[in-house]
């Protein structure tokens, strides 16, 4: 990985503390029936400070479906996304699937690869780690969508122009809709992350070193699920995996990520809330750590009201603590955030002006501290 010369990498300290990001299942909970106040001091004593890093250049892209439609509505793969319809997902669920190839160039040192989080209803999502706004799909017909913009102060437009990947030679793509939903069934789920492994191994090169994943949401859960995989893959042993998750959300009754019934409470919470996460071994979900650097940023809001619906928590020792704290297992960190879960995953429209600053040290730029202190 390289870094451009003359950009200060080092901009200016906020005092907040660490991440969290989703362009999440919108529509997000109300305030939870009252808790009982915790006093943030007290549960943390060890916050890491974020960075502000600049924004970079917004880009309109093509946003193209995985299976395709034609007039006569027949499905058939997209060019270049053969992966997916290969993995056996059914075709009405992968058309819904739509990824843009922001940048490919043939040689290929990075793979970069972020998605949104889940929609949730008829209109389109936005979403701070893919930048694109909430009318994104407007214009979306049976094969794609061919003028999305990505917001340059987006995750992905921030690191594509901070240049920490080598620049022309990162293959750089987003998915504005990975259709990961939460109510299918395990084995569809399974299906389309196979369809997302192979199609990002296919991107792998003799000359790949590196690659960055990132997702909000559901998208953090489909995230984690693909490093799963490719950390897996002996055959990419030597290559380094990076994952940014921004209140990844896995569903507990199936056991979606190792996740179970018990509830860590979030230690930050506001006042009279009951933020927490579901329980999961993550340990046991990775068991090989080599070249492997996970990052979660949690809140822990219930998505929607009495639903269950809510983010992950890793937990060290053998039974989970009844409250969470921050973790950083050199392989695996985690942070607490008071956000919720919409704005974690958009900190530039869901906070309020006066938070919006304090909600982007905490979410993009915690995330993009962490990273850059391992490239």
């Amino acid at each position: 990985m390289v870094h451009t010369a003359g950009f200060p990498r080092r901009v200016s300290l906020w005092a907040g503390l660490a991440l969290v990001l989703g362009g999440a299942l919108t529509g997000c909970a109300p305030p939870e029936p009252e808790a009982l106040q915790v006093e943030p001091e007290a549960a943390l004593d060890s916050q890491s400070q974020a960075l502000s890093y600049p924004n970079g250049s917004s880009r309109t892209v093509v946003s193209r479906r995985v299976v395709s439609m034609n007039a006569s509505g027949v499905y058939q793969a997209a060019p270049g996304f053969e992966q997916f319809r290969a993995a056996g997902a059914s075709d009405s669920t992968l058309h819904a699937i739509r990824i843009a190839q922001v940048e490919a160039p043939s040689v290929r040192e990075a793979i970069v690869f972020m998605t949104a989080g889940q929609k949730i209803s008829s209109s389109g999502h936005s979403s701070g780690v893919t930048g694109q706004s909430s009318n994104w799909d407007a214009s979306c017909d049976g094969v794609s969508c061919p003028n999305v913009l990505l917001d340059g102060r987006s995750l992905a437009m921030k690191l594509s122009a901070l240049g920490w990947f080598p620049p022309g030679k990162t293959h750089l793509s987003v998915a504005n809709d990975s259709n990961f939903d939460h109510l299918f069934d395990s084995d569809t789920k399974q299906r389309i992350v196979n369809g997302f492994v192979h199609w990002l191994e296919a991107q792998v090169r003799p000359e790949t070193r590196s690659i960055y994943l990132a997702g909000s949401s559901r998208g953090g859960c489909l995230v984690m699920r693909i490093a799963q995989a490719l950390r897996a893959n002996t055959g990419l042993d030597g290559i380094e995996i990076y994952v940014s998750s921004f209140d990844g959300v896995c569903r507990n009754s199936q056991g979606e990520l190792g996740t179970f019934d018990t509830k860590i409470n979030n230690p930050v919470r506001p006042w009279g809330t009951f933020y927490g996460a579901w329980a999961t071994n993550l340990s046991a979900q990775f068991p090989r750590h080599e070249r492997l650097h996970l990052y979660q940023v949690v809140g822990g809001q219930e998505v929607a009201p009495a639903t269950g619906i809510r983010a992950f928590s890793a937990y060290a020792g053998t039974t989970p603590p009844s409250t969470g704290t921050h973790l950083d297992w050199g392989w695996y960190k985690q942070t607490w955030v008071k956000w919720q879960h919409k704005e974690i995953g958009n900190p530039y429209t869901d906070p309020s002006t006066s938070d919006q600053p304090l909600v982007i040290a905490e979410t993009i730029d915690a995330q993009l501290t962490w990273l850059d202190g391992l490239l």
